[in-house]
């Protein structure tokens, strides 16, 4: 029998049993779909973290008051303050500008509209540290920080929130007990991973100091954070280092102990990102194979089953000369067209369980070519593998018991 003669039995075959057929490709389906979505969300994740990255400046660095290790601790593991910035300035080679910041919690008042937001108080060179832009009005200059003048600039969901369409520029806000006049609106930068970047208003650092209430704040001159930017072409892993250094001698911290602060850069954001994603990987790898397994053992059943519905019209080909490799071909054939429409209904609903991942975590829904043909290529093992079996036992009938099955 032709490949094509194969494909169309295995076809009319499975046609005649449309729904048993349906219910017995589910597991190829969810496991096809599993492939799908992991896929998509892991190539939207990577292009979300490359897109953030770009906005921030590939040449900054962050030194924060918490080690990446010990992130789950409540509290800062050290206190930076004004000196840490004047240090690192003064001492770490390659380091173009540091702005301090500051951050916490605030409720903000327009006439009868209220939202709660955060603040971020940074010095005027912030704007050149993480490459920030202003879709109107301007950010706030150094003479204004050095005076505490009471401005803010705000991100772009605040203004929408709270000015809709009109330009907020010029007008008051209250913060918390504070009155602020708006200078400017940044541009929007999108959500990373359901948390709304856009959520944040810009005031001098100075002033936040004096005026706004801190989180964890036990000092006068203590920091959230320090911004660094190196210079185009400085080599960010040896100013890393550095800074790291300088903050263990100013920081007391004894030779062979652990960093109770952290330096974070581009490269290390992108590879915390790539080990959590490798580990959702291989989980829901594990998951898909599972569901894969499962529905090539519900195959292999339903094939069993067909094989014992056609014994008699098995002995009837066998009879009028059909030969073992005719038989085994058409039941093989049918297992694998079998899997292979499960696969193909699995990937559309991979795709839209993908937009809807998408959506959902505010990243851009990639279509995973290759991840596709992993899965149809995957459903044809399967149904090669699972359909051996019965397709053996169907080409080895003995033909006049056949006959005589009833």
């Amino acid at each position: 029998m032709t490949l094509g003669g194969c494909i169309g039995e295995a076809i009319a075959a499975l046609r005649s049993n449309a729904l048993r057929s349906a219910l017995t490709a589910i597991g190829v389906i969810v496991g096809t779909a599993g492939v799908i979505v992991l896929g998509s969300a892991g190539a939207g994740a990577e292009s979300t973290i490359e897109q953030q990255i770009a906005k921030f400046g590939a040449n900054t660095l962050w030194v924060s008051a918490i080690s990446a290790e010990n992130s789950a601790q409540r509290g800062p593991a050290v206190v930076l303050t004004d000196e840490d910035v004047t240090a690192i300035s003064a001492q770490t080679p390659g380091i173009r500008s540091v702005s301090r910041e500051i951050g916490g919690g605030v409720m903000l008042v327009v006439g009868n509209k209220r939202m709660k937001s955060w603040f971020l108080g940074v010095d005027a060179n912030f704007v050149d540290i993480v490459d920030f832009k202003t879709a109107e009005g301007r950010f706030f200059s150094a003479k204004e920080v050095v005076s505490g003048s009471r401005v803010a600039v705000l991100g772009a969901a605040v203004a929408a929130k709270l000015f809709g369409s009109d330009s907020p520029v010029g007008r008051p806000l209250r913060m918390g007990d504070l009155t602020v006049q708006i200078i400017g609106v940044r541009t929007k930068l999108g959500s990373f991973f359901g948390r709304d970047r856009d959520n944040f208003v810009y005031v001098p650092v100075t002033m936040a100091r004096s005026r706004l209430p801190q989180e964890d704040r036990v000092g006068a001159n203590q920091l959230s954070s320090i911004e660094v930017k190196a210079q185009s072409g400085a080599d960010r892993s040896a100013a890393r280092e550095s800074i790291l250094a300088l903050l263990r001698e100013r920081k007391h911290v004894r030779e062979g102990a652990k960093n109770m602060f952290d330096v974070l850069d581009a490269a290390q954001a992108i590879r915390m990102s790539n080990e959590t994603h490798e580990t959702l990987s291989y989980l829901l790898a594990a998951t898909t194979a599972i569901s894969l397994v499962a529905g090539g053992a519900g195959i292999m059943n339903i094939m069993l089953v067909s094989v014992t519905e056609r014994t008699r019209e098995i002995g009837i080909r066998k009879a009028v000369g059909a030969r073992k490799g005719s038989i085994l071909s058409q039941f093989v054939a049918e297992a694998i067209v079998l899997c292979q429409m499960g696969g193909l209904v699995g990937i559309g609903l991979g795709i839209l369980a993908g937009n809807l991942v998408a959506v959902a975590f505010d990243i851009p829904a990639v279509f995973p070519f290759n991840w596709a043909l992993i899965g149809f290529f995957l459903c044809s093992l399967i149904g090669v593998a699972f359909g051996a079996y019965p397709a053996w036992k169907a080409a080895n009938l003995d033909p006049i018991e056949s006959l005589r099955y009833e």
